[in-house]
């Protein structure tokens, strides 16, 4: 096989590649638009092809979506972490001295556990031994029996970052539960997450939002029901016009309103250190299916409950979505580690005929009563008889996928929230797709009219640019954003820029006698260091781009450097066969090469 031969095979067989990797995207855009929805009985078609690749995934710019940015409390999860080693360092201190008179407190937002012991010679119990339990914290004596206890600044710093990664792959991981495809959550700075998801259905955006913000600290704590009755009685004849006394779960009293906040207003002022307010949405529909929701008739109902937390999401090991036989209704099953495992049974054997209420952050999502002991280590959490099965479905999975990725270790702040409608999204699509189209017309009229037929090859090669650039998106499964498409053109600049050098190299030979094939010989070798370094200097600050660059500069890095290897292989490559082609034969004058 000559040399010539393979060069050939090797470019009809990536020419063949790149459309076998453009075939999903074309299906796709087959109707008009590129929006991941071809029609089944096409996919049963192309069902090969598209078990292997899948279309071009518009980005949020050009598909409409949602974008979120969300601030980290970092300040929160250092504070919560000095209560946690506060809590254990009294417990360290006690298993050494059962009789131990001893105050172990964390003062707020300071970076220190305060250590006093009523005996002052009790201090030796804080030695290094004991110290080496606790190798973050440094020990310093300010008084007689007082210690502090401080977290260094590098540990500080740790934790603060450990808790901004923990929260963006938490986001990844709930966000992935939606089916988004293509998401895009990233950190910028040292505490702000921006979230974009692309092509995001309206009517999923407030459930988005819900279940990316959901702090997932899921609670089992006991309803006073001894002091709930007395609690919401003093509001009798005093409720404000919207509220209203009612009885819940046969003779409890309840105080209820349409809005959670002003629930809150009322009824947190008048709570003592005890006890806490637990809300739960009561949905009411104006049809029989369920489906269309009453929003002025529906309400919070609310719960008077002690404040321990008997149990946590901390100790549950599983949980998934079920159906109850019995009512064909979906709820959430829960199973607990061995330590969750006993303190839910010995929970349930001290509270017999007690109601417990199963929370998630302020919320009740049920609250069912103890009528036996469960020892086996596992619970159902029910979303609420009232609602309709795709809601509780919904609800039940949005649980589901909150306590399978854990909980945040700091709280989130929503700074903004964007909703990019389809439309802008198909604005920017037929902007960018002008520009690339006028910027390719402007660059193949200046090729074909000043090199003549030397520009036509330049021009296919740049077709050939073009798909391979595309196809390679589509491959690496890319999203293609307007800053790609700005990385498209740019590359189509590139590209034509490598030809031109090659072209004018030519010339020169051609101008210096040399026949035609021993110019376009010379022509090419010597250029090809000056195509190699222009790329290569490009594809640094490409490189450059794609590590430090936020998600758009990410966009535009990644179009960029594929463009740049597709820019080598055919303005270099393709055009030097397309030249041996077409000096085949008795070609070999200086006047018979248009350049």
């Amino acid at each position: 096989m000559s040399g010539n031969t393979f060069r050939w095979l090797l470019v009809v067989g990536a020419l063949l590649a790149g459309l076998f990797a453009l075939t999903p995207t074309m299906l796709d855009a087959s109707d008009g638009k590129l929006d991941n929805e071809i029609p089944e009985q096409t996919q049963k078609d192309w069902e090969f092809v598209l078990d292997r690749v899948q279309p071009i995934t518009l980005g949020l710019d050009l598909q409409g979506g949602l974008l979120l940015q969300y601030n980290v409390l970092v300040s929160k999860a250092i504070q919560d972490k000095l209560d946690q080693i506060s809590e254990d360092i009294k417990r360290a201190l006690q298993e050494k001295q059962a009789d131990l008179e001893i105050e172990v407190t964390h003062p707020k937002n300071a970076n220190y556990v305060k250590v006093v012991f009523k005996n002052a010679e009790q201090g030796s119990l804080l030695n290094d031994d004991f110290m080496n339990k606790f190798p973050n914290l440094t020990k310093n004596e300010v008084g007689t029996g007082e210690f502090e206890l401080s977290m260094g600044d590098d540990e500080v710093e740790q934790l603060q970052n450990n808790a901004v990664a923990q929260t963006v792959q938490t986001i990844r991981q709930r966000v992935n539960g939606l089916g988004v495809a293509e998401p895009s959550i990233t950190r910028r700075g040292t505490s702000d997450i921006v979230v974009q998801l692309p092509g995001l259905k309206e009517k999923d955006v407030a459930r988005a939002v819900k279940l990316i913000g959901q702090t997932a600290q899921l609670q089992f704590r006991m309803v006073d029901d001894a002091g709930t009755n007395n609690f919401f009685n003093q509001f009798r004849g005093q409720l404000p016009k919207g509220y209203k006394l009612r009885r819940i779960d046969g003779s409890y009293l309840s105080v209820t309103h349409p809005d959670k906040e002003a629930l809150a207003n009322l009824l947190v002022p008048k709570l003592d250190d005890n006890h806490i307010i637990g809300y739960q949405f009561f949905p009411i529909y104006n049809d029989a299916e369920r489906k269309d929701l009453d929003e002025e008739r529906s309400y919070y109902k609310t719960y008077y409950i002690k404040k321990p937390i008997e149990l946590t999401g901390q100790n549950v090991k599983d949980a998934r979505v079920a159906i109850d036989q019995q009512f064909n209704r979906p709820y959430t099953a829960i199973t607990f580690d061995v330590e969750g495992a006993k303190l839910f049974g010995d929970l349930s054997r001290n509270n017999i005929n007690k109601r417990m209420a199963i929370m998630l952050d302020d919320e009740v999502k049920s609250a069912p009563v103890f009528n036996e002991a469960i020892m086996g280590g596992s619970a159902r959490i029910t979303m609420g008889s009232m609602q309709s099965n795709a809601e509780i479905q919904a609800e039940a999975q949005d649980l589901v996928i909150a306590l399978d990725h854990g909980a945040l270790q700091a709280p989130m702040e929503k700074q903004f929230e964007t909703v990019v409608g389809p439309s802008l999204g198909q604005d920017s699509i037929d902007s960018s797709t002008r520009a690339l189209l006028l910027g390719s017309l402007l660059v193949i009229l200046f090729m074909g009219l000043y090199y003549r037929g030397s520009g036509v090859i330049s021009i296919v090669a740049l077709v050939f640019n073009v798909v391979f650039i595309m196809a390679c998106l589509a491959l690496f499964g890319a999203t293609l954003t307007l800053p790609g498409i700005a990385g498209i053109i740019l590359t189509v600049g590139m590209a034509v820029d490598a030809n031109v050098i090659i072209f004018e190299r030519i010339r020169e030979e051609l101008l210096n006698g040399a026949k035609a094939r021993d110019a376009i010989a010379a022509g090419y070798e010597k250029a090809f260091s000056a195509v190699m370094d222009a790329n290569i200097t490009t594809g640094i600050a490409g490189l450059v781009l794609l590590q430090f660059g936020s998600g758009p500069i990410k966009g535009f890095a990644v179009t960029l450097l594929v463009g740049i290897v597709c820019t080598i292989f055919s303005a270099v490559f393709i055009s030097r066969l397309l030249f041996d082609l077409w000096i085949k034969g008795d070609k070999s004058t200086r006047n018979e090469l248009s350049i």
